[in-house]
């Protein structure tokens, strides 16, 4: 495991570090950027990686998913193989599925994607008890201060809690508050300065809009969801009337 000044544990270690010991595939999503391959690829050094923004890498899984797969985990013993953006295939699933249908052997894939790939009813069942799927978030600022996850509920759910097991909290100024807004959860993007941080950020939504979004469901106004999310972002905390947002996306 990294241990570097600009390497900041994550809490999901524990969970993870448990589920490719006890499921056949382990399954990571969340937001882009968030840190999914960093970790897998730190986590499971001794894997192999494959990544299916490689178009090359893509169309072979497409053309033959299970041959390649089983080519892929030739050689591997009890080391997973890892496949990043696992959301890009959409005969990826099913081929998992077959392979670990007939191989009982624990942490033999571990995915990393934007969504989950196993959407599919059927598959996503025949998988209960043999897959994890872990969900990914930005930094919390327990991970960014590297003070320890806080089980505040699990304290108070205690049959006896007592006030001495819950640590004291870290001081914390309003413009500490403001300046850990500011620079968001993202860890690549938090630590730069502040315009190019903003321009990060705008890159970021035109990636989610234009590439995320169309891996799920066909956009036919781009432009349209774009202006939507930004008055979305704009009434944070506030009450929405979908009748008085309408006009942000009925464009022509």
């Amino acid at each position: 495991m990294s241990d570097t000044e600009d390497y900041l544990p994550r809490h999901l270690i524990p969970e993870l570090e448990d589920a490719i010991a006890s499921a056949r595939v382990v399954n990571l999503i969340g937001p882009r950027q968030v840190g999914k391959t960093t970790l897998v690829r730190d986590l499971f050094g001794n894997g192999r990686f494959i990544t299916l923004d490689d178009a090359a890498v893509l169309a072979a899984i497409d053309a033959d998913p299970e041959g390649q797969l089983t080519s892929l985990m030739e050689d591997l013993d009890h080391a997973p193989l890892i496949i990043d953006e696992a959301q890009r295939s959409k005969k990826l699933a099913l081929a998992i599925k077959r392979l670990v249908d007939t191989n009982r052997r624990k942490g033999q894939f571990v995915l990393t994607g934007s969504s989950n790939v196993f959407t599919t009813a059927d598959v996503a069942d025949s998988l209960a008890g043999r897959m994890r799927t872990l969900k990914l978030w930005p930094l919390s600022v327990a991970e960014v201060k590297r003070a320890p996850v806080n089980r505040l509920m699990d304290w108070a759910m205690q049959k006896d809690p007592t006030l001495g097991q819950v640590a004291d909290p870290e001081k914390v100024s309003r413009s500490d508050y403001i300046d850990l807004i500011l620079e968001g959860g993202f860890p690549e993007t938090r630590t730069l300065p502040l315009r190019s941080r903003q321009r990060q950020y705008r890159d970021y939504i035109d990636a989610v809009v234009e590439r995320d979004v169309a891996d799920i469901t066909p956009v036919r106004k781009p432009d349209a969801l774009r202006i939507l999310i930004d008055q979305m972002a704009a009434r944070s905390a506030q009450e929405i009337n979908p009748d008085n947002s309408r006009h942000l996306y009925d464009r022509p």
